[in-house]
């Protein structure tokens, strides 16, 4: 009989696990790596030779939707170490090697493919651990798992090397992670740290597999992976990175009501520095001068008529990135998109034993912060003041995975300043109950162009108290919380977008689970009350609503929202009803469709009265073959009052993206927002038609997650009541090129 090179390699890997007894898993899922003298190469190819002294452990434990039950496909993960890098391979049979879901992609996009992947806790405190997944194409994505705060967050990034192929049998990966990429506890002994492998089947269901099994009685994840022993007598590296960035644009900008031309502003090539230097593997220092903080590639445009809260958007930016999860709790203190245009940025972050920290200091050359309302929030700015933010977080591990710590955010510039203080705790007194306490206190001082703006005191001080409770078993979930924040709380440098009220919030639901085998592999039923005051104790929201969540074939997805709420906006009361439905599946490796669906009973707030809104949502994410991919997603709203159609609403966010391979794409996006209004149904005058159209074409180059190249053009055009067309009012052409030295 004839065996491909892959079967051939697949027998070798059996062979030698009998043969060597440092590759037999051990039943305990306690581990030794092996410490080897000749490093692998990186290429996707597991060559038994290159692997023979690694400890081999199965990845065979299905944990969803099974339930700790013997996969359906066999994997086996490769583990070893020299001393400096921690290398690991995956071999993950396939019975359909042709339904491999693998494409092409940015990295830290990989969660929809097959892929393969460890996690590490470094500490081995069962409080936060790093993940690298790896796609059959040797697409990257690494994240943070925080399992204090529940928190799953891949952008943070590292630089280390991948490489995959698949095979008539299924497919192979190798990584090699630089020890320097870690933080960790160092010592003279061999160290011991938690330990997880995972794959990710996704066909007819999403198939989570592992290397150990996880009961779902247990709330916390990182307290039952495995333990590996190695990384004995590690000798000290130079543990430095500097990160030299180089960015210039050129940008034409013009005002179509003057009637005048595009006026050019001088092309200004400007250069920056970021700097990242290990003290030692838990102890590290970043650092940034003139720092590049542009945003190349688009955020996601979200629809916003008939909201009086600001819109959030998520922090990319690479000084901010590392170490972040440092500064969490379980309120948004410490949002730094906050810090606009910095002049210079520091960061200290580190762990010994069970004390962690995080220091950051900046000079801010913009001050902008939200101004928050109990019903309402605006941004306010103070243009080119310059301001400078200080941030300190501690916290002290305590008992098996609880927490408590404190936190301090200060910004202040000529006549302004917020100071923050808080103390938090994170308790488990069992295995599926967690406690979760913030207490807040705010002091700020406004200038008077704020005070004039925004009728506000010149000084405000005030609290925000925040408890949680929650519950997670196999069948049951419970979440009780009480939240009470005064009038003149301020978070200036987090995300807290309304003050002035209490909140107390009871969630019940119930969990049906099946194999995979089944039709419904999981279906949920939550029951929810909650009450909101302000804090005069005066009603603003009573609310009720049941949830449904149901898993099914094609990895398909159902969720329902049902229900209504007695609402207070501007001196009365009104009766909202609401419904609403969104699906998803996937038919085939490169077609995923959704749709989303909301009908309600909702007030209009410009006018002060009860309307009906309609508001439907289809997404299309199409791949054509393992290099093209199209996303488009539509969200069309109708509006109804007494009198006829308030408005429409609608918003197109269409993605065109080539990837050429791991590190190079192009990509054209066009985002488009287009309102209709009837002026004749608003109590103040409006525009009857606004319509804004942003386009930007980027291609990317990416060695690794810091050395980077863009290239793209942008414009941005928009459309009212005094034009019969989109007007261009900006477009930009801009390249960014950034290099990782390590020396």
């Amino acid at each position: 009989m004839n065996f491909s090179p892959c079967s051939r390699l697949t027998r070798s890997v059996l062979c030698l696990c009998l043969l060597f007894p440092g590759l037999a898993q051990a039943q305990d899922y306690n581990y030794e790596i092996p410490r080897i003298s000749t490093a692998p190469d990186i290429d996707g190819n597991v060559e038994a030779a290159e692997w023979q002294r690694a400890t081999v452990i199965d990845v065979n434990i299905e944990f969803q939707p099974g339930d700790a039950i013997e996969a359906a496909v066999s994997a086996r993960g490769l583990l070893m170490e020299d001393g400096e890098v921690l290398y690991v391979a995956f071999i993950a049979d396939d019975p359909e090697p042709d339904q491999i879901r693998a494409f092409y992609r940015d990295r830290d996009t990989v969660w929809d493919d097959d892929w393969v992947g460890i996690v590490l806790d470094t500490f081995n405190d069962e409080r936060r651990a790093y993940e690298f997944l790896v796609n059959p194409l040797g697409v990257q994505t690494d994240a943070i798992q925080d399992d204090i705060n529940g928190n799953e967050d891949d952008s943070w990034n590292a630089i280390w090397d991948s490489a995959g192929q698949i095979t008539d049998t299924g497919y192979m990966v190798e990584m090699a992670i630089p020890l320097k990429q870690l933080r960790f506890t160092r010592s003279e002994g061999a160290q011991t740290w938690g330990i997880d492998l995972v794959r990710h089947y996704p066909r007819d269901r999403r198939n989570r597999i592992a290397s150990k099994p996880r009961d779902r009685d247990i709330a916390c994840y990182l307290c039952q992976i495995g333990k590996a022993e190695g990384f004995a007598d590690l000798e000290r590296s130079r543990n430095l990175e500097i990160i030299p960035t180089i960015t210039a644009s050129a940008i034409e900008t013009r005002d179509p009501a003057s009637g005048t031309g595009w006026q050019s502003e001088d092309i200004d090539p400007d250069g920056g520095v970021d700097v990242r230097w290990g003290i030692n593997q838990d102890l590290y220092l970043n650092a940034t001068l003139n720092p590049d903080f542009s945003q190349v590639e688009a955020d996601s445009a979200q629809l916003d008529i008939n909201n009086t809260f600001s819109l959030y958007f998520p922090e990319r930016r690479t000084f901010f990135l590392d170490g972040s999860d440092y500064f969490d709790t379980a309120q948004n203190l410490v949002h730094t998109r906050n810090i606009a245009d910095p002049e210079y940025g520091a960061k200290l972050t580190g762990k010994s034993g069970r004390h962690s920290f995080g220091l950051l200091n900046a000079r801010d050359e913009q001050t902008s912060f939200l101004m928050p309302g109990s019903l309402s929030s605006r941004l306010a700015s103070l243009g080119d003041m310059q301001s400078d933010v200080s941030i300190a977080r501690y916290r002290y591990d305590v008992f098996g995975a609880s927490s408590i710590g404190a936190l301090v955010t200060d910004r202040r510039g000529d006549g302004y300043n917020n100071t923050v203080t808080s103390i938090d705790a994170v308790l488990r007194p069992t295995d599926a109950d967690v406690f979760t306490l913030q207490t807040m206190r705010s002091e700020t001082d406004y200038p008077q162009q704020i005070q004039n703006n925004f009728n506000q005191a010149a000084s405000l001080s005030d609290n925000f108290n925040f408890i949680e409770y929650r519950h997670n078993d196999r069948r049951w979930d419970v979440w009780m919380a009480y939240t009470d924040v005064g009038a003149d709380f301020r978070a200036d440098l987090g995300f807290i977008s309304r003050v002035d009220y209490s909140y107390f919030v009871t969630r019940v639901g119930h969990s049906w689970r099946r194999d995979g085998d089944s039709f419904l592999s999981r279906v949920r039923v939550a029951l929810d009350y909650d009450i909101t005051h302000d804090q005069s104790g005066f009603e603003l929201e009573e609310e009720f609503e049941v949830f449904v969540n149901i898993d099914g074939p094609l990895q398909s997805r159902l969720d329902g929202l049902f229900g209504g709420s007695r609402t207070y906006w501007n001196g009365q009361y009104f009766d909202e009803q609401f419904n609403q439905l969104s699906f998803s599946f996937s038919p085939s490796a490169g077609l995923e469709l959704g749709m989303y669906a909301r009908v309600e009973d909702i007030v209009d707030f410009a006018n002060t009265r009860l309307g009906r809104s309609t508001r439907l949502g289809p997404e299309v994410s199409f791949r054509w073959g393992r290099h093209l991919e199209v996303d488009l997603e539509y969200v069309k709203q109708k509006f109804d009052v007494d009198g006829g159609r308030l408005f429409n609403a609608a918003l197109t966010d269409a993605e065109l993206t080539y990837q050429f391979n791991n590190r190079a794409f192009v990509r054209f996006t066009a985002q488009y927002i287009d309102n209709d209004r009837n002026p004749d149904l608003y109590l103040r005058p409006v525009q009857s038609r606004s319509k804004e159209l942003t386009t930007q074409l980027l291609y990317s180059y990416k060695v690794n997650a810091a050395t980077r190249f863009f290239i793209g053009y942008s414009d941005a055009g928009f459309q009212d009541d005094n034009f019969d067309s989109i007007e261009q009012t900006n477009r930009t052409l801009f390249a960014k090129f950034s290099y990782a030295w390590q020396p």
